[in-house]
């Protein structure tokens, strides 16, 4: 797992294999650079092939967001 710093925010590939062959899933963990509490957990339905393919989409799916450029809807809750 690949991770940077971003502004104040550490961002972090939490990638993970999913399905039968595996593929690698879209998501990041962004955390304040000062301190633990705080971290959100992002994730997008795009998959890739190989982790190492996956990495550099992750971090910048972090900065995205981080930039206010996206704005992922907290786990748990649906569209109506």
């Amino acid at each position: 797992m690949a991770s940077i710093t971003y502004k104040g925010f550490v961002i972090e590939s939490t990638s993970r294999p999913r399905g039968t062959p595996p593929s690698w899933t879209l998501e990041v963990q962004i955390t304040p650079a000062d301190r633990r509490t705080g971290t959100r957990r992002c994730r997008a339905s795009n998959t890739y092939a190989t982790e190492e393919e996956s990495a550099p989409r992750c971090l910048a799916f972090g900065r995205r967001i981080v930039d206010g450029e996206l704005h992922p809807r907290p786990k748990g809750r649906r569209r109506s």
